[in-house]
Formats: C-alpha cells, sequence, structure tokens
C-alpha cells in the first residue's frame, strides 16, 4: 500500500512539469518590432504611439552626421538619426516616465566610421540607457555590418549589437549580444498560408532554443508578414515579432492579450 505522504510529491512535481509545457507568454504590442520603420508614411511616432518595444533604422555616415535611409539615393537633408528618432526619443522618454525601448540601428557601410558618430549623436539619451550596472529604459542595439566579436568589446557598455547566430563568441563577448535576429527564410519557405510544416517548425526551434539557452532574445526577419504567421512565431516563443504592417500587428496583439 502506498501511503499518501510518499505520492504528495509526485503529485506536485506533475502540476510543476505540467505548468512548465501549458504556461504562455501573454504578448503586447511591447513584445513587436517595427522594421525598417523609416520607410512606413509616419515613422517613430506611428510605431511608439502603437506601443512598440523595438523600432529600427537604418543609417548612413554622410559627411559627420547619420542619416537614416535603406539605400544612399534615398538619403535627404531632412532624413538624419537625430530628427526622426533622436529628438523624438528624448521628447517621449522624458514625458512616458515607464516607457522601454529598443532602438536598432542597422548599419549600412562601414561600423568603424558609423559606430564613433552612434557614441557622439546619442549622448542626449544616455541618462536612458539600460546595461550592466545602469538600469534604464532604452536599450541600443547594432545590428547590420557589426564588427565581430573582439571588436564589440571595445565599445561601450550600453552599445550592444545583433548577430545570426551565438555559436562561436567567447562568454564576454556574449555580454555584448543584444539581440539574435536571422532570416525566417534560411529556416523555412513556409509563405503563411495553411499550416507550416513540421521540418520547418523542427529548424526554427533549433535556433530558437539556441539562442534562448545562450540566454538571448531572438528575432526573424523576412517573415510572412500577416496573422497566420505572428501567430505561429509566437507559438514557437519566438522573442520579438517583426512587422512592416504596425496597426494591423497592433491590432492583433492587443486583442490577443484582451482575450487571454
Amino acid at each position: 500500500m502506498i501511503k499518501l505522504r510518499s505520492i504528495y510529491p509526485i503529485i506536485a512535481l506533475s502540476f510543476a512539469i505540467l505548468s512548465c509545457h501549458t504556461s504562455t507568454k501573454t504578448y503586447t504590442p511591447a513584445d513587436a518590432h517595427s522594421h525598417n520603420d523609416y520607410k512606413n508614411s509616419i515613422p517613430f511616432y506611428r510605431a511608439y504611439d502603437a506601443g512598440f518595444g523595438s523600432i529600427e533604422a537604418d543609417v548612413f555616415a554622410v559627411n559627420g552626421q547619420l542619416m537614416v535611409a535603406h539605400d544612399e539615393k534615398e538619403i535627404t537633408p531632412e532624413r538624419s538619426l537625430k530628427l526622426m528618432y533622436i529628438d523624438p526619443l528624448v521628447l517621449k522618454l522624458k514625458q512616458d516616465t515607464a516607457r522601454k525601448l529598443r532602438l536598432l540601428i542597422e548599419i549600412k557601410r562601414d561600423y568603424t566610421v558609423t559606430l564613433p558618430l552612434v557614441m557622439e549623436e546619442l549622448k542626449p539619451l544616455s541618462q536612458y540607457f539600460d546595461y550592466p550596472g545602469h538600469a534604464g529604459r532604452l536599450s541600443i542595439v547594432m545590428t547590420g555590418k557589426v564588427p565581430p566579436g573582439a571588436v564589440m568589446l571595445n565599445y561601450p557598455a550600453w552599445l550592444n549589437f545583433d548577430v545570426d547566430h551565438v555559436g562561436g563568441f567567447t562568454t564576454p563577448q556574449l555580454t555584448k549580444i543584444g539581440l539574435v535576429s536571422v532570416p525566417f527564410s534560411r529556416y523555412s519557405k513556409w509563405d503563411g498560408t495553411g499550416n507550416i510544416d513540421q521540418e520547418s517548425i523542427g529548424r526554427l526551434n533549433s535556433i530558437i532554443d539556441s539562442a534562448h539557452t545562450a540566454g538571448k532574445k531572438i528575432r526573424f526577419w523576412d517573415t510572412p508578414d500577416n496573422p497566420v504567421c505572428w501567430k505561429e512565431l509566437i507559438d514557437l516563443h519566438s522573442d520579438v515579432i517583426g512587422t512592416d504592417k504596425i496597426n494591423e500587428l497592433a491590432d492583433f496583439l492587443n486583442k490577443r492579450a484582451y482575450l487571454q
């Protein structure tokens, strides 16, 4: 006869395991990323006011100034990083004292020229930077043509980097990785219609697990940009949901959070 006292730990462990597998994170617009934000009709403000937790801008270093553009031919005097993102952030973060944000800045050319300008131009935001030893509300993550891991350590603690893998970095170098971003098409050819195939799920789970094991958040880009894929990314536990459709994703996440 089994004593009741002996089965209590088993029952407790069973509930713990069940809870681990069934509990899910509630995704909100704070988990959303505005991909190529500067290309939408209202840069910065549309994503910020929708509650997005991550906003992306591509930059070129031009005559000692950071200019926002996807291609050089798009560069115009009024589209500087200062005017489009830094000045609005200074104002908004002062007003919204609880707001947190990740600013993802893509280096389009030589990092040795671009990063010194980033460090100079972002000084007005320094009080808000989030990094070890300084609990702030603004994370700065550089993406695109980033330096190799060993060189990343030469930059300030508040300046982190986005990479497409977690292998090959030393423990100190991993501290400079602020995000893992990988192309969805590297792991799946699914177009966002119907059900995703199990082989794709396996490959996607593998890279997600590797990022999470390293203690890093992961984002996919070049994804099918529709509710079917957004749901799939959430089910896979991708940490950041990217989009070019700011209002649509915000509505999707707000409704989903409400229903939960």
